[in-house]
């Protein structure tokens, strides 16, 4: 017998509906890509919430219901023990059709069993009201087993019904075009749920289409606007299915492009409010996603998007699916342009009715329609372009919209004298630039170059980026203007303008964020922070000479990076000084250098590997401890990169071993210097031999010394001029069993010629360091006899430490200078933790911690007080100038010496601050060579 194969019920109908909901509805769209993504691979869900009518948001750009922040999802609304009658209400392309279409899907995915209600029915009104009209008593079975065809036995659906296992969703009651059809379907809607009660429904529609006929008994959601979070989602997940699918498949090269291309998207519309503002809206953002995607419309062509917006907001949707239309698009347009320029011109952003009718009456007679200006009003209040804000009194949704279809007026009657009138006037800009996209701007920028102000010269400048018409020779005086600035001779007052005329344009692109501040993510550029140098007397920031240089063309647009807090907080007095304006520039707050907007356009505008930081506004509390750890400013950084300050115990270590290599001719003079200690010793021990019988065992200790220090200054260099010395240490090696009397004259003798061997301080390191002074060593040995207390005090603690275990080990010569950076490092603990230096503060740190370690050690040796003077003394090298290679070895080995002392004497704090000072000048010199490039910028915010 043959086994027939039992196909679960619903099988045909699920794979059917699935295959129908695939693909996003793009229907209408002007512009739309090669391949339409899949509705799973971009699905973001938009959420809804509770409302009541009178909360509910008319406009494209739908706000929440005033005084919630909740947000619902739907499928936590449906397949409940109790069925769920819900009206889903959105302004056009909030994404309410997508939302049942998802929904459906999700339900025809899930395993069998694991719902209550497991049959979506998805039904468009707008196809089935003249079959509703005609049959009031039509059951709603009927009608979907119109839409399913036979893809299930007669009855099966009605049987699904009767038992409760369906989701209906009907979608768009307001597309029934007549309000007696509406109100007949919605009465239909309502029998269906009184003869299925058990089965969830969902309806959804524009605001006007349900508030004027609702659904008895049906909970009120409104449709919420995507978060910042939700569009940078849809975004990726959009350009990763474009991208995978031009690639032929996915891979590393297809997923990189996608990132890139979604970040700059991102970084695009976070840097244009207008555009931010819309990309709430899932419909608008498709709409700008395929406009970046296939046209590279953004930023350049804002007035071609816009335009496209308000065509499909206004006509291009509704012939997509047949809805009849009363007025055409283009006449629609005409009305709403002229309306705009009104009100530009007005300086309102709303009208009322009467004021409206007035304006619009005498057009709209000239179009072959018995469409009146109330209808018209209803018309496009339905669409969601122009909305009713109050009673009788009708905005734009967007103020953007306004500017555009005002710029639009403009330019179909061809009156530019409007715009040129108005080069001074801010309320005109952005009318101005969508206008001067799409135009010849020439009597602008003539009538802004004659202005000369601030704000006529930005909109100068801006309007030749728009890609819009221009005569060469004014694009010419333009280039020729801004040149000016860069010149070392300009006057000025010219420059101080040109400079507020820069500052100005760079600072427009606002990011809005959560805590209600705005930020400018694009950091300050190398050329306006020039010209803030010429204007102040700034010094230049930390970093290579070539930041120090007047900027050429190339370079006055890359972030600056290297600046000191102190400078940023200048900056950003000096830029409200010089554009006049009462935006109020600032800092900004961490808060707002951690939003996720602010974050993304830094990332985006930083080199490959590089994170910028930004100084932060000053904190009114001040920081507790002593005044020498408290950083006057606070550097912001991002979360995994590391701070631009730190310095770690590797990388200071690398430059004491090339510290170490460059100073041969120190460290003979450190030898011969011990020599000549050892060699008083050994004479003061001399005078002791015939009162203490061990001082002859000492003596012939240091006899032993003497020659192996002396050694090891020919194995630093072979050719140093040691024949006599080396003759009169075996001459004295020889007396001293023989004749002590001789001993004390050949001691003598080498004393004289030690010094006389000692070479000459050439080095700025034998200047800080403070070794080979005369006096000092007399004060050493008068002072204490004890031969290593005396060689302290000849050299301080660390490198006579360091000095002495490098000859206790014997170090051959090819082998010495490493293995005396080694010892030095040890010795001096450089160690974890890592260093995070203050630029801001080094100078200070220079100047003051050796003057409050010679307070702690009054009376202080000779050679304490040189090497804390010497590192006071070169201060300056901390105050933005480049230091050379020798003067950072200088500071470097002497802060280390110094906090060797500190750590002896004065405990872990002061230590640690001469620690800050070697990693600081390592910072300094590692900038100037370009080891490590800067990134503490400015970042600027405002409000």
């Amino acid at each position: 017998m043959l086994m027939r194969r039992v196909v679960p019920s619903g099988w045909r109908y699920r794979r059917s509906l699935l295959s129908s909901l695939r693909f996003i509805d793009l229907k209408g769209l002007a512009t739309i890509g090669f391949h339409t993504p899949r509705l799973d691979d971009v699905y973001v869900d938009v959420s809804l919430a509770y409302g009541t009518p009178d909360q509910i948001s008319q406009g494209v750009l739908a706000c929440p219901p005033s005084g919630t922040a909740e947000r619902h999802s739907i499928r936590d609304l449906l397949d409940r023990r109790e069925p769920a009658v819900l009206a889903i209400v959105g302004g056009p392309g909030s994404g309410k059709t997508t939302l049942l279409c998802h929904t459906a899907r999700r339900i025809c995915q899930a395993r069998l069993g694991r719902r209550r209600r497991a049959v979506p029915m998805v039904l468009y009104l707008r196809d089935h009201v003249r079959a509703i009209v005609s049959r009031p008593a039509a059951a709603l079975s009927g009608l979907a087993c119109e839409a399913i065809g036979d893809a299930e036995p007669a009855g099966w659906l009605e049987q699904r019904l009767h038992a409760g296992d369906c989701v209906v969703m009907l979608d768009g009651l307001d597309e029934v075009a007549r309000q007696e059809d509406r109100e007949r379907v919605a009465a239909w809607v309502e029998c269906q749920i009184a003869r299925y009660p058990r089965n969830d429904y969902v309806i959804t529609s524009r605001p006007h289409g349900y508030l004027a006929t609702p659904i008895a008994g049906a909970a009120l959601l409104q449709v919420r606007g995507f978060t910042r979070e939700q569009v940078a989602r849809f975004v990726r997940g959009w350009y990763l299915v474009v991208e995978t699918h031009s690639a032929g498949g996915a891979g590393a090269e297809a997923g990189q492009r996608a990132e890139a291309a979604a970040a700059d998207l991102l970084d695009r519309t976070d840097r244009t409010p207008a555009l931010h503002d819309l990309t709430g809206n899932p419909l608008l953002l498709t709409m700008i996603a395929n406009a970046h995607r296939y046209r590279g419309a953004l930023p350049g062509s804002r007035a071609r998007l816009y335009g496209e917006i308000c065509q499909v907001i206004l006509w291009r949707r509704h012939e997509a699916k047949k809805l009849p239309l009363e007025l055409g698009g283009d006449e629609k347009e005409v009305l709403l342009r002229r309306l705009a320029s009104v009100m530009m011109a007005r300086r309102v952003r709303d009208l009322s009715r009467a004021e409206v009718v007035a304006e619009l009456e005498p057009v709209i007679r000239r179009f072959s329609t018995r469409m009146t200006v109330p209808d018209f009003l209803a018309d496009v209040g339905s669409n969601g372009l122009l909305m009713e804000r109050e009673n009788g009194l009708y905005s734009f949704v967007h103020h953007t919209f306004q500017e555009y279809l005002a710029a639009a007026h403009i330019r179909d009657k061809g009156h530019p004298g409007i715009l040129a009138d108005a080069v001074d006037d801010l309320w005109w800009r952005e009318t101005t630039l969508l206008y001067a996209a799409r135009a010849d701007t020439d009597p602008i920028v003539r009538a802004c170059l004659a202005s000369r102000s601030v704000t006529a010269l930005s909109l100068a400048f801006d309007c030749a980026e728009q890609g819009g018409q221009l005569a060469p020779e004014l694009r010419e005086r333009l280039d020729e203007l801004l040149g000016s600035a860069f010149a070392r001779d300009a006057d000025p007052r010219l420059r101080r303008l040109l400079a507020a005329v820069l500052a100005t344009r760079h600072l427009r692109s606002l990011i809005a964020t959560g805590g209600g501040g705005r930020v400018c993510a694009s950091p300050i550029p190398h050329g306006i922070y020039w010209l803030y140098r010429q204007d102040t007397g700034c010094p230049p920031p930390d970093g290579p000479p070539s930041l120090r240089s007047v900027p050429d063309e190339r370079d006055r647009d890359i972030p600056v990076a290297g600046v000191r807090g102190a400078d940023a907080l200048g900056f950003a007095n000096w830029i409200n000084g010089v554009t006049g304006t009462e935006t109020g520039y600032r800092l900004p707050s961490h808060e707002e250098m951690e939003d996720p907007a602010v974050r993304r356009a830094l990332d985006v505008r930083a080199p490959k590997g590089t994170a910028w930081s930004a100084w932060l506004m000053p904190e009114n509390t001040p920081r507790p401890g002593p005044e020498r750890r408290r950083p006057p400013h606070v550097l912001w950084t991002p979360a995994g990169a590391s701070h631009p300050h730190r310095i770690d115990p590797v990388t200071l270590a690398r430059h004491v071993y090339d510290d170490v290599a460059r100073s041969t001719p120190t460290l003979i003079r450190m030898l011969l210097l011990r020599a000549i200690v050892t060699v008083r010793a050994l004479a003061h021990g001399l005078d002791l031999v015939p009162v203490l019988d061990i001082a002859l065992d000492q003596v012939l200790d240091y006899a032993f010394d003497l020659g192996r220090t002396v050694d090891h200054v020919g194995r630093l260099d072979e050719n140093f001029p040691l024949g006599r010395i080396r003759a009169v240490i075996s001459d004295l090696n020889q007396a001293l069993n023989e004749s002590p009397d001789r001993a004390r004259d050949l001691a003598a003798a080498l004393d004289h010629d030690l010094n006389r061997a000692v070479p000459g301080p050439v080095e700025p390191l034998d200047l800080v360091l403070g070794v080979g002074f005369q006096p000092v060593i007399d004060d050493a040995l008068a002072r204490n006899r004890a031969f290593n207390r005396a060689l302290e005090h000849v050299m301080g603690s660390l490198l006579s430490l360091t000095l002495s275990r490098v000859l206790r080990h014997d170090t051959p010569a090819a082998r010495w200078l490493p293995e005396f950076a080694r010892e030095l490092v040890q010795q001096a603990m450089i160690s974890p933790p890592a260093f995070t230096p203050s630029p801001d503060l080094l100078p200070h740190q220079a100047r003051h911690a050796g003057r409050e370690l010679l307070e702690l050690r009054a009376p202080a040796s000779p050679w304490l007080a040189q090497v804390a003077g010497g590192l006071a003394e070169t201060a300056w090298v901390f105050e933005r100038r480049c230091p050379r290679r020798e003067t950072a070895t200088a500071v470097r080995l002497a802060a280390l010496c110094l906090a060797a002392e500190a750590d002896a004497h004065a405990g872990g704090s002061l230590s640690r601050t001469f620690h800050e000072i070697a990693a600081g000048v390592t910072l300094l010199e590692r900038r100037a060579t370009g080891q490590s490039p800067p990134t503490e910028t400015i970042v600027l915010a405002t409000g």
